[in-house]
């Protein structure tokens, strides 16, 4: 089998990680050192500059980047209206008094567009806390394959930052370049460089946002407080990303980075990979642990490097995939890539259900892997997909991955799902169903139909997908191996039972005759 390039995280050069701290702009007059619930506004669309309130806004960015801004204020754009350049306000909230970024004017308006115009940063914030932004229209489509990022709050060598929002934002055509490094073409990047003071963020919220035609990343989390430059790591901590919309990202989706206890779940991916000649993944983490991934929907991975809607990364350890869906994607379901010089470790996928993906259903990459666990996945092979359900990618290396209780159903010819196992394989296979493959490896395995109420039509997570329950009188009800620490419940939602389980994502009963 072909080997497998690693698929490594951002890259942190010699540039990166000597940028310069910015100078801070001198105090402005309302800024008095304490809390404030004062509102600046701006509307691009005034033909004279005012003030900054309601009456008279400011009418450019330069006026919004010039202060400081005091804890609790709020600095609002006109709805309707385009600014262009880089949105850099300064400032610092406190706990309980954020400074936000938000729109205002009729809910009818657009959103008020901030135009990067070409520049390498959009909106960007530098060594601040206590920051969120809102309901801005983010677009940077000039000059296009160069560097160009949607948003992008980083820091610098000095110490922990804590809450950034970033919510309701619509970031699109960031047309940048396809360079993969810690200055990369992002939507939106929460990053730290520096080599001197060990620096991370806090309390990281991404949620409800719109991501469209974006290169090469839609949102990354990455820093260079990592083991692999040498470091005693320094991880984010409580970062969320939920509820996002993602289309058509030149290289990855989603991408968590040097992250302890994330949570990534109910985001939409679809279309990945659709301009990169790099290895790109869906939604994945790197060098991170203690990540759970659900209720995802990843779909339209282009071509084959690797193009698939899940993967378990290097240097990872305590990774769970659960209840999420993948679907037409070229390069399959999930990679579980440990290399030679990493790791991934006590790590998780069940409960998820792969429809009309192509290539491969779970491959490893070169190196080592293991614990791992894939369970009680239901995958959906279509006519003519060619996939390698199992692909082991060398034969060479010792894996400890154990492959149970899951359902696959090739709907095309045997040969349509293959199996990719090297000769010697340390894949321990128990108690999975194979209808209609071509070989039907491990112990305990069914061949039998199992009786899926309606194969191949889920149209979304959840309900979406209730073609994927068990019909009465199917051979996988009831027929698995007891698994601890399963979770609790399925796919769509029913508590496993005690005992011997079903075998795929559904844990039910059987809902209704077959072929009714």
């Amino acid at each position: 089998m072909a080997h497998l390039p690693a698929r490594r995280g951002i890259v942190w050069t010699a540039a990166a990680a000597s940028l310069a701290l910015g100078t801070a702009a001198p105090a402005y007059a309302h800024d008095s050192g304490h809390r404030s619930s004062t509102a600046y506004y701006v509307d691009c669309s005034r033909s004279h500059d005012g003030n900054g309130t309601a009456a008279q806004p400011w009418n450019s960015l330069a006026d919004a980047n010039k202060p400081v801004f005091a804890p609790g204020a709020h600095l609002l754009f006109a709805r309707g209206s385009t600014c262009v350049g880089t949105l850099a306000p300064q400032g610092s909230g406190v706990a309980g008094a954020d400074i936000v970024v938000d729109a205002y004017g009729s809910g009818t308006l657009p959103l008020p567009r901030i135009d990067g115009n070409g520049a390498l940063e959009t909106v960007s914030l530098h060594n601040q806390q206590y920051f969120e932004i809102h309901h801005l229209d983010v677009t940077n489509a000039a000059d296009p394959g160069t560097k160009h990022r949607g948003i992008h709050v980083d820091a610098q060598d000095v110490g922990k930052l804590s809450h950034i929002v970033i919510s309701g934002v619509d970031v699109h055509d960031i047309l940048g370049d396809d360079t993969k490094d810690a200055d990369g073409s992002d939507g939106i990047d929460v990053s730290v460089h520096g080599t001197t003071v060990p620096t991370w963020f806090d309390d990281v919220r991404i949620t409800g946002n719109t991501l469209t035609h974006v290169n090469r990343e839609g949102v990354v989390t990455a820093s260079s407080w990592a083991q692999y430059n040498g470091f005693q790591e320094h991880p984010f901590t409580h970062v969320l990303i939920r509820g996002n919309d993602l289309a058509r990202t030149g290289g990855d989706g989603i991408v968590v980075e040097q992250v302890s206890g994330a949570l990534v779940d109910h985001n939409t991916l679809a279309g990945f990979n659709v301009a990169s000649q790099g290895y790109n993944a869906g939604i994945w983490p790197w060098d991170s642990d203690h990540v759970t991934f659900q209720y995802n929907d990843v779909s339209g991975g282009h071509g084959h490097q690797d193009s698939m809607a899940y993967d378990i990364d290097d240097f990872t350890d305590t990774i769970v995939y659960q209840y999420n869906y993948s679907h037409d994607n070229d390069g399959g379901f999930a990679l579980i890539c440990g290399t030679a010089d990493g790791y991934v470790r006590n790590s998780v996928i069940r409960y998820n259900i792969s429809q009309d993906d192509s290539y491969r259903g779970v491959e490893n990459c070169s190196g080592p892997s293991g614990p791992v666990q894939v369970y009680n996945n239901t995958i959906y092979v279509k006519p003519g997909a060619g996939m390698q359900v199992l692909r082991e990618n060398n034969d060479s290396t010792a894996r400890a991955v154990q492959f149970t209780n899951n359902v696959v159903v090739n709907a095309g010819a045997p040969s349509d799902a293959t199996f990719g196992l090297s000769a010697t394989t340390s894949y321990k296979l128990a108690d999975n169903t194979f209808f209609n493959t071509a070989t039907a490896p491990g112990t305990g395995t069914l061949t039998t139909n199992p009786l899926l109420v309606a194969g191949g039509t889920a149209t979304g997570v959840g309900t979406h997908a209730n073609g994927y329950r068990l019909c009465a009188g199917s051979p996988a009800l009831g027929s698995g191996i007891a698994i601890a620490g399963n979770g609790g419940r399925d796919y769509f939602g029913n508590a496993i039972r005690a005992g011997a389980p079903d075998r795929g994502a559904y844990a039910g009963a059987g809902v209704r005759s077959y072929g009714t």
